[in-house]
């Protein structure tokens, strides 16, 4: 992974962990047991060290409550300026 791609991890980890704390209030712990997401694996995604799967990713969005859209959506106005889901030039 280059150093952009480590910052869009970081940043994207970074945004799911608040969300979590903000819509769920809930333990990373708690939320991966509910959501059958091995608790090593949210941390990861959560602490940037890893990317996201797409079926980690469905879960998440559905222990939110949200659609795929929705959580891809809330992750981005969570982002830094600089960092975009949307657009074309975030690499």
């Amino acid at each position: 992974m280059n150093e952009i791609e480590k910052k869009y991890c970081l940043e994207v980890g970074k945004a799911i962990k608040a969300l979590r704390l903000e819509h769920t209030k809930k333990s990373s712990r708690l939320f991966a047991y509910e959501n059958e997401i091995p608790k090593s694996t949210l941390w990861r995604i959560e602490s940037g060290e890893n990317e996201a799967q797409l079926v980690t990713l469905k879960k998440i969005a559905e222990g939110f409550g949200w659609s795929m859209a929705e959580l891809f959506s809330n992750i981005e106005k969570k982002l830094p300026p600089d960092i975009k889901i949307f657009e074309n030039d975030h690499y």
